[in-house]
């Protein structure tokens, strides 16, 4: 697993920002169910960033940076495709 553990960062990254983003237009547009929900998966996903980072070390924070970067704007774009 060791030679994937960048691309499992960049991964988890991307998905947990994605969810962040989505999660913020949830809560301006009113969305209670999936607030609600999207907070345990967001909750597991942090555990899951944290645990990576403390095995791997300060340079993950370029390829973490990279995922939340690229999932940010792909939650955005999606979102307002989806309500808008």
């Amino acid at each position: 697993m060791g030679d994937y553990i960048p691309l499992v960062q960049f991964l988890v990254s991307f998905v947990y920002v994605f969810m962040k983003g989505f999660q913020h237009q949830n809560v301006i547009g009113g969305n209670y169910k999936s607030a609600f929900w999207l907070c345990y998966c967001k909750a597991a996903l942090e555990v899951v960033t944290v645990s990576l980072i403390v095995s791997q070390g300060w340079w993950s924070a370029l390829i973490i940076g990279a995922g939340a970067s690229i999932g940010i704007v792909s939650s955005m774009y999606i979102y307002r495709g989806l309500h808008g």
